[in-house]
């Protein structure tokens, strides 16, 4: 999923744009996610049990990193496509003659229903 405008999955689609003439996007979600149930507190807890001290966590936050919405799951996958395909719609740098698809895939039979 697109998680922010800026971050580096829509630099990568820039440049896919730009640099190589990428005319559709598909942004793809799958029935079943693990990322549905992420909590970033308990994850934060399992970074510190594994060895990460606190003083690392707090120098990423000082950087500017929210642990909340930065690692944050969602609800699901159908509503993170469409968050995703409207973020890039209606995005400042992508034109508007590109086509962007939001898809969910069956994890078991790989079929690809679209999202509306």
């Amino acid at each position: 999923m697109i998680t922010h405008p800026f971050g580096s999955a829509v630099r990568s689609l820039l440049i896919a744009i730009y640099e190589l003439g990428v005319q559709d996007i598909m942004i793809i979600g799958h029935t079943d996610c693990g990322v549905q149930s992420v909590n970033y507190e308990a994850m934060i807890h399992k970074m510190k049990e594994r060895g990460i001290h606190e003083d690392s966590i707090d120098f990423v936050k000082y950087c500017g990193i929210q642990f909340e919405s930065w690692l944050a799951g969602f609800k699901d996958a159908s509503t993170a496509v469409k968050k995703s395909v409207e973020m890039l719609k209606k995005h400042p740098l992508i034109p508007d003659d590109i086509h962007i698809y939001g898809y969910i895939m069956d994890s078991i039979t790989g079929e690809l229903m679209p999202v509306k």
